[in-house]
């Protein structure tokens, strides 16, 4: 398991900084302060990784790393995402490993990186350098009757969850790890893939059923859905907004994800009520307990709650979670970006509560009060 990640020069990193990880690690703050580069870094170090494999039986150790259009990365061009114009390269280091990534002169949306590490030892330390990698963007697919199957091998739900009604469909009567069975009602024991997606789909979404089938000789994964309580066959995903398609594959997922890999996630809280956002937060919990290393990027204090929960309820060690709040500071013409660790207590109380960390309720019912008073 990863335990800390090192980010300089690199977007708004213009100094070092460094994020601490956790069996699951949340990145909490306002828009526009870190939180999406943390994810960002993790790709590229997996680029990385990626390119050392492919030239693992070669004496080749620099290696050209995509900006764009791999993993969903649009960082464009390699001069921009830079935080300083003086300063050649970005630094980027995982725990022991560390990498320079410089500009390409003959191709400006790419970057040049030098491993000098051995690739065997990496994929023993797993994490980022494990044989499987996860990772679900936040603008994920939304309703479809249909998804295109993939001419390749599916193994994941893809960037955007593009292949999970083919993944359902595949796995469907496969097991699950004991530890990742939906525990909180006994009757709802079944350990097949299919089931467990159902169980904990009702947890985060109560009242829903999916059928997943697939069309081999169209190519496609066909879902359609229904909800028990009404008298009504299954119907298109269209009428049941966004929310079921958007949960699918962060369930899938962890279900599915290698113990000692990486799941990053963006917004799992996204077209979810509040008690969704909760159950959310408590099921990606449970995948960092059974082995997956977690890392969360939301808005939603929800989210956090139900991971908290999740901590209490299956005696979860505070430094199982890191909670990093990234901030904004403005002193006279210097813009400075901070991350800020959060402690939690045996108890999972937060130890600090840094300003403008999740106290926006606070502020509105303060607001609210006082323009009573006029």
């Amino acid at each position: 398991m990863h335990r800390e990640l090192t980010i300089e020069n690199f977007k708004c990193f213009s100094e070092k900084t460094n994020i601490k990880l956790g069996k699951i690690t949340v990145c909490l703050g306002s828009n526009s302060v870190g939180k999406s580069s943390v994810i960002q870094a993790c790709i590229l170090l997996r680029q990385i990784y990626e390119q050392a494999m492919l030239f693992k039986a070669t004496q080749i150790k620099e290696y050209n790393i995509q900006l764009n259009d791999v993993y969903g990365l649009q960082l464009g061009d390699a001069e921009n995402i830079k935080s300083s114009k003086s300063r050649e390269d970005i630094f980027l280091k995982i725990d022991e490993y560390e990498y320079s990534l410089n500009s390409d002169k003959r191709s400006p949306m790419e970057m040049v990186v030098q491993n000098r590490y051995d690739v065997t030892k990496m994929s023993s330390d797993e994490g980022l350098f494990s044989k499987e990698f996860y990772y679900l963007n936040a603008e994920r697919k939304g309703p479809r009757n249909y998804q295109t199957i993939n001419s390749k091998m599916v193994d994941n739900c893809g960037v955007y969850g593009e292949n999970a009604v083919h993944l359902l469909s595949l796995l469907g009567t496969n097991k699950v790890d004991d530890v990742r069975c939906f525990s909180i009602d006994e009757k709802k024991k079944v350990n097949t893939f299919s089931k467990q997606v159902e169980y904990w789909m009702d947890y985060v979404i109560p009242g829903i059923e999916i059928n997943a089938d697939d069309m081999m000789d169209l190519r496609i994964s066909k879902m359609s859905l229904r909800q028990p309580a009404l008298d009504t066959g299954f119907l298109s995903p269209y009428n049941f907004g966004f929310g079921i398609s958007y949960v699918l594959p962060i369930i899938l997922t962890g279900l599915m994800a290698e113990r000692g890999s990486v799941f990053l996630v963006e917004n799992p809280e996204a077209h979810l009520h509040p008690k969704g956002q909760s159950h959310i937060g408590y099921f990606l919990a449970n995948m960092a307990l059974a082995g997956v290393q977690v890392i969360v990027e939301t808005h939603s204090e929800h989210v956090l709650n139900g991971i908290r929960i999740a901590a209490l309820k299956n005696a979860m060690k505070p430094e199982d979670i890191s909670i990093n709040f990234f901030s904004v500071n403005t002193c006279g013409k210097d813009t400075i970006h901070r991350v800020e660790n959060i402690k939690l207590s045996e108890r999972m109380d937060l130890e600090t509560w840094p300003e403008g960390f999740l106290d926006q309720e606070e502020e509105d019912l303060r607001t609210l009060r006082e323009l009573r008073r006029k």
